[in-house]
């Protein structure tokens, strides 16, 4: 066994021998696998192999039809056969709302390549003749989705890596790992050890225990996954072809053909665990006791849809762990708190997302960047408070696929993380949205405007036209500190801040200059900068700035989002209402904006920053938690004669449509190449930014439905996903964002955007709607 290697991959199942192959064919073959029994045990190799491509999620749906393109590249590459069956799959409709939820999918699925389409009853019984279609609506039909062999792929990824230079060792288990000053991991096994610039936790069901060993967790439990395996059907026989995969969510259950016999898959209306309090020493290849009792429901209704199923005998039951996290993703990219630490585990629909994530993941290894949105898989979506108890929680409210409405709040595993003024909002009629565990305040019900669509039009106006109170606590928050901070934010986030209380939006890119962070930076002093960022990436930042710390130490990084709280007030008033809580002077020549500065409160000193994204004069207060309350209410008071109101992050996202500003996640991703937006609003970029590619366009949305995800047409070509829409309550017009082509990308240009089956015109604009000169920003 090598001594020293570039990457050290642990766990032999398809993802990390996926990983291993595609980090050789992007020519990095000092590479080394460490599997503790065989190639894939633990799930691998009792998969059902299933590769889908149709997805709710455009990330997801990109990440399928790379990951089909990969398994076909592996067998034209290495010779070797993954036994694909490209036998399309159906999935049945019961009802009217999940008939019209798949035909929504229809203009999504082709803009990104995947063949579908809408079947009524009769049709899709063509495709599968053994099953009923009685209380069927119809179907969907994706005729290129298929199944492979998962041990023939894997064996087939294994063997093409080894070809190119890389190690494998079975038997191999992985006993500490360690980072040393270099940089680099130690990693002990059971076969001695190994020195790595990269480590990779591939390890499937074991992930959460090799994380461990460097003192991390990650939000995955095992549970079992059952499927039964009948005797020959002699109907299968006399078809003259193979049936497709047929899928019923509302079960849920599916069925596909195997030589000459069904597999039916067997779902639980509970979630049933395995090993959480561990997983047996000695456990690999092995299955686990069937109870085919607890999934009776779902095979009584498997066999009124395909009938022959109670002809036939059981040959065989299936059941095995499987990887689960709360929203069945997989986990994916570099874990924060230990850098060249990576993860690849997690994934429900591991054989699905094999071939994709191994290629995804070895250009961030290797690139220094991955090519496609990974957002939905990033392993840092998750905070600490996702232990057993949460996830229990989580998958107890929805534990298969297509339990799960994208558009939908979850209330499970709620609350997790809460402001000092939790009690306050809820008291005070806020309904909340889950953003990283915070409960964030979204909308505030009144008597006044029970309705949510017509309360968040009052905050916006509240905004306008006096003053407007929104809690940002959840916001991600770092202290930058040390004797090379300033040359890292000049280096790194291309920061210009040459004065203490200076303040800049920046953006930290990739090498191919892709934004992959975006902050908000004040400059406390030379060797102290305070970043923030939008709450969902506190752990994704963090991570992205530990990457590329100095190993001399000159620079740390200390994520500190639950010690301080944070408030935005803003209006043409906040000043007014600001002013009668402070005795320092913050008039516009005293406290201009882009600048911060340390104010007493009260008994409380907080840290306050002039800066806006709502295109009204705005201050953001950075409070220690304890004082959070009582400067809370010292502002209330202060703004009753002004009509303070309390807003939530609906209100905020419509403002800022309305001021074209932009914010991490939600427009600017890794598959934006620019540092600026298609407003020309700046953001200085680190590590190179490209010209811009992003484009804002002003929509008529009619009754203000959301626009978000829908297809965006140039005549009859499709061009663009909408990014993120909004009614624009001050402007009199729907907005969305959308990535757009450069010779789109100008003012006028008429476009059509497909809401609800509809096309509504979409004309791109060249600046903010709203205060396009600054005037109100900088009062």
């Amino acid at each position: 066994m090598k001594s020293h290697a570039r990457v050290v991959v642990i766990g032999g199942g398809i993802v990390g021998c996926s990983l291993l192959y595609r980090l050789t064919r992007l020519g990095w073959r000092d590479v080394v696998l460490l599997e503790k029994t065989e190639l894939t045990a633990g799930t691998t190799w009792h998969s059902a192999g299933h590769l889908i491509l149709v997805d709710e999620s455009p990330a997801i749906a990109r990440l399928n039809v790379l990951s089909c393109r990969m398994y076909e590249e592996l067998e034209a590459d290495t010779g070797l056969s993954v036994g694909r069956h490209k036998v399309g799959s159906l999935r049945l409709a019961r009802s009217r709302s999940r008939f019209d939820r798949y035909k929504a999918l229809g203009a999504k699925m082709r803009f990104h390549g995947i063949a579908y389409e809408m079947l009524g009853p009769d049709e899709a019984k063509k495709h599968f003749p053994l099953m009923e279609t009685d209380g069927l609506e119809g179907a969907s039909w994706a005729p290129d989705e298929a199944f492979i062999d998962p041990s023939m792929a894997t064996q087939a990824f294994a063997q093409g890596a080894r070809a190119a230079g890389a190690e494998i060792n079975r038997q191999t288990k992985v006993t500490g790992l360690s980072r040393r000053p270099s940089g680099e991991w130690l990693v002990q096994t059971s076969k001695g050890d190994i020195v790595a610039e990269h480590v990779v936790n591939a390890a499937g069901i074991w992930a959460p225990t090799v994380a461990g060993l460097v003192g991390k967790t990650l939000p995955i439990i095992p549970t079992e996954r059952q499927y039964l395996v009948t005797e020959p059907v002699p109907e299968i026989k006399a078809l003259g072809f193979e049936l497709p995969i047929l899928r019923d969510y509302d079960v849920p259950f599916y069925f596909r053909q195997e030589r000459d016999s069904l597999i039916m898959g067997v779902h639980e209306p509970h979630t049933p665990y395995c090993f959480v309090d561990g997983i047996p020493e000695d456990f690999g290849q092995e299955l686990l006791p069937p109870d085919l009792e607890r999934g009776a429901a779902c095979i009584e209704e498997g066999m009124r849809r395909v009938p022959t199923l109670g002809k036939v005998g059981i040959k065989r039951v299936i059941c095995g762990p499987t990887s689960r996290t709360t929203d069945f993703n997989g986990l994916l990219g570099p874990l924060a708190g230990a850098p060249n630490f990576w993860v690849l585990a997690g994934f429900s629909a591991g054989i699905s997302h094999g071939g994709g994530v191994g290629q995804l993941l070895a250009e961030w290894i290797v690139e220094g960047e991955p090519s496609l949105d990974v957002s939905p898989l990033d392993v840092n979506r998750f905070g600490p408070y996702a232990n057993k108890t949460y996830i229990k929680a989580m998958l107890g409210e929805a534990h298969t696929y297509g339990s799960l409405d994208p558009n939908a709040e979850r209330m499970a595993g709620r609350p997790a993380r809460t402001s000092p003024l939790y009690h306050q909002q809820k008291a005070a009629g806020a309904s909340f949205a889950v953003r990283l565990g915070w409960e964030c305040p979204s909308w505030y019900r009144t008597s006044a405007n029970p309705e949510r669509d017509k309360a968040v039009a009052a905050e916006c106006r509240a905004v306008r036209e006096r003053v407007g109170l929104l809690d940002l606590s959840s916001l991600a928050k770092y202290d930058l500190k040390g004797p090379g901070a300033a040359s890292f934010v000049a280096e790194q986030l291309g920061g210009t801040l040459r004065s203490d209380g200076a303040i800049e939006r920046v953006t930290l890119t990739t090498p191919k200059g892709r934004i992959e962070a975006a902050f908000t930076i004040l400059r406390v002093s030379d060797k102290h900068y305070y970043l923030t960022a939008v709450p969902e990436a506190e752990l994704h930042h963090q991570a992205c700035l530990e990457r590329r710390l100095p190993l001399d130490g000159s620079v740390q990084i200390d994520n500190v989002t639950g010690r301080y709280g944070a408030l935005m007030l803003a209006g043409p008033l906040a000043r007014e209402v600001l002013g009668k809580v402070t005795e320092a002077k913050i008039a516009k020549a005293d406290f201009p904006a882009g600048t911060g500065r340390m104010l007493d409160m009260g008994y409380a000193t907080a840290r306050v920053m002039r800066v806006s994204d709502v295109g009204e004069l705005a201050f953001e207060l950075h409070i220690e938690m304890e004082y959070l309350n009582a400067v809370h209410g010292a502002l209330k008071t202060a703004g009753a004669e002004a009509g303070i109101a309390d807003i939530g992050f609906r209100a905020y996202d419509a403002l800022r449509l309305e001021k074209a500003n932009p914010q991490w996640g939600s427009e600017l991703t890794f598959e934006v190449a620019a540092a600026r937006n298609g407003n020309g609003k700046a953001h200085k970029a680190g590590n190179g930014g490209n010209a811009p590619s992003a484009t804002w366009l002003s929509m008529k949305l009619g009754g203000g439905e959301s626009a978000n995800g829908a297809v965006l047409y140039h005549g009859d070509r499709p061009i663009a996903l909408v990014r993120t829409s909004s009614p624009g309550h001050s402007v009199g017009t729907g907005i969305a964002f959308a990535h757009v082509p450069a010779e789109l990308a100008r003012e006028g240009t008429v476009l059509e955007c497909l809401i609800k089956g509809e096309r509504r015109t979409a004309t791109v604009i060249a600046g903010a709607l709203y205060d396009p000169k600054e005037e109100r920003t900088r009062a």
